[in-house]
């Protein structure tokens, strides 16, 4: 899926660790807040994408610059692989022309009912597709 989906996030206050940068754990919240814009645009969420819900496995970040208050950052996703159950997003993070850092998350289809792993939404799979090629 070729298909880059775009947001922008700025660095707040709270984002602002002793450092006086944008701290790690921050960063992962960034992250989160673009998947939620990412998701929405489809219209889903995390609780009810497409009749189930959606959890993170895994989740891997580079960092690479610094970032600071204020600074307004652009956030670059795009699904890398899409399995039966499972699918990755890759992000690179940007101020400006500097990259401040690229992440992977694998993102699993769970069915809170059973508390199980299930297989992604047909629905989903299609809205991804219609997407990637929109």
């Amino acid at each position: 899926m070729d298909k880059v989906f775009t947001t922008e996030l700025a660095v707040h206050i709270g984002d602002i660790n002793y450092g006086g940068h944008l701290g790690h754990d921050r960063l992962i919240t960034l992250l989160h807040q673009a998947r939620l814009d990412f998701l929405q645009q489809l219209g889903a969420n995390e609780l009810d994408c497409f009749g189930c819900g959606l959890i993170m496995r895994r989740l891997q970040v580079d960092y690479l610059a610094e970032a600071f208050l204020r600074d307004v950052l652009h956030v670059e996703m795009r699904v890398t692989q899409l399995k039966q159950a499972r699918f990755n997003l890759a992000y690179r993070i940007r101020r400006g022309e500097t990259l401040i850092a690229r992440a992977e998350t694998l993102m699993v289809a769970f069915d809170y009912r059973s508390r199980q792993v299930c297989a992604l939404p047909e629905a989903f799979v299609q809205a991804l597709s219609e997407e990637a090629h929109g």
